[in-house]
């Protein structure tokens, strides 16, 4: 019975996958956030947290895993960090305890396959979890992204602080748009520098994008527009995140979160709000100049959501 519902399970979350994916190509929407959170939608399992139990313990010989020491949660000594990926779909990163004779595990995330574990410092006294992972799904189309994440110990648990594609892939036949034969596409290479100032982490990017097309998928591409984007990213301990600049509302506006092809309201943010700016969500309207642009921000009371970029003033030197 168990196999038979994993399996089920599997072809359900393969489903709803290729109609998202479907309904991102038509609508043109570019966002691999959005099929990463689906690709571990219902991970979670007993089985899962066996197998990273039993690597911490050394029980489990033979098999292939990723494995980083350091500092992370408030309890005293050094946590043992292990990530593992479980199947093509799959991964699973563990943080456990090791003071004391026990393995215990304080927190467990679903993950995509693991490509990269490691302890990187904020700041004295203060790491965070990196990782990549590489999200692969083909459905008549091809999609094959690679992000960046970043977790610190905030509370009683893991939350992200960061993240960043750092490499993604995207093609779909035209017909599936009703715009006649050949192949579309969107490319994006990016190139990530971890640094610090002022005894803070900074992470620098460069990510270069393109929109293409093809006769054939596999065919001779020609760009259709390209560029070049910087970003730099700093920790900043008073938002809890690695922040690109703060901003200002300057009207009563939405906080809005992304529900498929749509931004859908959650709250209403107060003119003269200051907001820590996460990142810049502009790929989508580069793409379609008739699409609006959004800042990806973080309130002071913890929510992150997206905001127009014509309701937010940056403030110079402020981060």
């Amino acid at each position: 019975m168990g196999n038979r519902w994993r399996w089920l399970r599997s072809l359900i979350i393969i489903a709803v996958a290729a109609v998202v994916f479907w309904l991102r190509t038509t609508t043109g929407e570019v966002n691999v956030y959005e099929a990463r959170a689906l690709a571990v939608m219902g991970q979670d399992s007993k089985e899962g947290r066996e197998i990273l139990q039993e690597l911490a313990e050394g029980r489990k010989i033979g098999v292939y895993h990723l494995q980083a020491e350091g500092d992370i949660a408030p309890a005293a000594g050094t946590e043992k960090i292990i990530g593992v990926t479980v199947s093509k779909d799959r991964g699973l990163l563990g943080i456990f305890s090791t003071a004391g004779s026990q393995q215990v595990m304080l927190a467990c995330l679903n993950t995509l396959p693991l490509q990269e574990v490691k302890v990187i410092q904020l700041e004295a006294g203060r790491n965070a979890i990196l990782i990549r992972e590489l999200l692969d799904e083909r459905f008549g189309g091809y999609f094959l992204s690679s992000f960046y994440a970043l977790y610190s110990w905030q509370g009683e648990g893991l939350q992200e602080i960061w993240r960043k594609v750092a490499g993604n892939e995207e093609r779909w036949h035209k017909k599936w748009l009703d715009q006649g034969e050949g192949w579309q596409g969107v490319s994006e290479q990016v190139t990530t520098d971890f640094t610090r100032e002022e005894g803070r982490l900074v992470i620098k990017t460069i990510s270069s994008q393109s929109l293409w097309s093809a006769p054939e998928a596999t065919g001779p591409r020609t760009k259709i527009q390209s560029r070049t984007v910087t970003h730099t990213y700093r920790w900043e301990p008073a938002w809890g995140a690695m922040v690109m600049a703060v901003g200002r509302v300057n009207k009563t506006t939405s906080l809005k979160e992304r529900r498929g092809s749509k931004y859908v309201d959650m709250l209403n943010l107060a003119a003269g709000e200051e907001v820590a700016v996460l990142e810049d969500e502009d790929l989508l309207s580069w793409l379609k100049a008739e699409e609006p642009s959004y800042w990806r921000v973080k309130t002071g009371g913890g929510q992150v959501g997206y905001v127009l970029k014509s309701h937010l003033d940056l403030l110079p030197g402020r981060v």
